[in-house]
């Protein structure tokens, strides 16, 4: 007997010494099968009393099930298996005879639901997106365009890029940070070639205006419609804390293509060369221009860096008309989402039956009942250990956080044992209604 075969049948000894450790004071059993009569293995009873006690299981392979022992009463039982309507029953006495007549629950088959999705073509989308992103401000007044919170932004076109680079560019935030920028420089003299007085402020003023506008211009417009790409960040939102500050470092040396992959920042690099290139026209100063180059690269990636971080973990909080869109053709079913699991016995192999349905923003991603597989690698005093377990809903499989050891629960009437994993990462539904 193989290390695995085993572990497999310590589990499955659980499930034939527990429920016999019991004392039996009443029960409800009986059996599931489909309209044809086939028996339906891994349906979820659960039955519930008027104390609001509840008892679960699952049915074997012979669509049997049976809860014992129970307190005397009138329950309330419910069976839901995957592809199945619902089946309930209300006012079942909890028997106390043997010879007591066991439920017979005839599942019908669930009406098969199509869902149409009509979309917009991604033009159409990518614009109701800019809308909610040019409402998008830090503490009210500052611009906060150029960050998506979107889980799916549609791509922007040349047109798209050029509105908002236009929109920041004549927004009063940034002329207004050009006039402080060039107060400041007037006051510590900086360029004094250009002098003090109105004449020398507007020197001032202009360059830092113009150096910012052929920057944004250059670099979100121009190279990034030649090298489709993408000008915005993409705020991650979920995760660890250093995963979340590497993801937002990283950015700053990774830009999203259009055809959403992420690639080398070439419009960044590119604009930032070109647009310093021009700055040395018309700035004072005896720098070289591989000195220039690099103070224009080196801040370049520093400060969108620093600006990833704040966006990251700050400026979200800090921000008002959050266009927080849900995507029009998938769900995302996120990591680290709990999902309890039953353990059933089909013949030698023990499956794991979902316990709860998972359901975000209403839409039922998983029923009760889908299946879930894997290996049992191990059973002693500190758990269970499981590995490669993926949950199928649907056409759908979710892979689960396994591979360490999980402390089953088991569940009082049954001796059946309970485990609760993790989704693993995030994972993509197509529209469900």
């Amino acid at each position: 007997m193989g290390p695995r075969t085993a572990a497999v049948a310590l589990l499955l000894l659980c499930f034939a010494v527990l429920p016999g450790m019991a004392q039996s004071t009443g029960f409800i059993q009986g059996r599931a099968t489909d309209p044809s009569g086939a028996p339906i293995y891994g349906a979820v009873v659960s039955v519930a009393g008027a104390n609001r006690n509840r008892f679960t299981t699952v049915t074997d392979e012979k669509g049997e099930f049976r809860l014992s022992p129970l307190p005397p009463g009138n329950y309330n039982v419910k069976i839901s298996a995957s592809a199945f309507s619902d089946w309930t029953k209300s006012e079942v006495p909890a028997s106390v005879t043997t010879d007591a007549e066991p439920l017979v629950a005839v599942l019908e088959v669930a009406p098969q639901v199509t869902a149409v999705t009509v979309g917009l073509p991604p033009e159409e989308v990518a614009a109701e997106q800019i809308r909610h992103e040019l409402q998008q401000r830090t503490l009210v007044v500052i611009p906060n365009f150029f960050v998506s919170y979107e889980n799916q932004a549609a791509p922007l076109s040349p047109k798209h890029k050029f509105h908002l680079s236009m929109r920041l560019l004549i927004d009063p935030s940034t002329i207004a940070a050009a006039g402080l920028t060039a107060g400041v420089q007037q006051a510590k003299n900086s360029y004094w070639e250009w002098g003090q007085g109105a004449q020398g402020y507007a020197k001032r003023f202009a360059a830092t205006y113009g150096t910012a506008a052929h920057n944004l211009v250059i670099t979100s417009v121009v190279a990034a419609s030649v090298f489709h790409q993408d000008p915005r960040y993409f705020y991650k939102g979920r995760g660890t804390v250093p995963g979340r500050a590497w993801y937002a470092v990283a950015s700053a040396f990774r830009t999203k293509g259009d055809n959403g992959r992420w690639q080398p920042p070439y419009a960044g690099v590119v604009g930032t060369m070109v647009s310093a290139e021009i700055s040395a026209t018309y700035y004072p100063g005896h720098r070289t221009q591989y000195s220039l180059l690099g103070r224009s690269l080196l801040f370049h990636f520093a400060g969108l860096a620093a600006v990833n971080v704040a966006q990251e973990f700050l400026l979200k909080k800090l921000t008002s008309h959050k266009a927080e869109l849900q995507s029009a053709s998938t769900t995302t079913l996120r990591e680290g989402t709990p999902v309890r699991l039953i353990a059933a016995q089909n013949g030698a192999t023990v499956d794991f039956v979902l316990a709860e349905a998972l359901i975000v923003n209403g839409k039922v991603l998983a029923r009760v009942g889908d299946i879930a597989t894997g290996q049992v690698d191990q059973v002693n005093q500190a758990g269970v250990m499981l590995k490669n377990v993926v949950l199928r809903a649907g056409s759908v499989e979710v892979p689960l956080r396994s591979g360490q050891t999980v402390q089953p629960r088991e569940l009082p009437g049954s001796g059946k044992l309970e485990v609760t994993l993790f989704v693993a990462k995030d994972v993509e539904f197509p529209n469900v209604p």
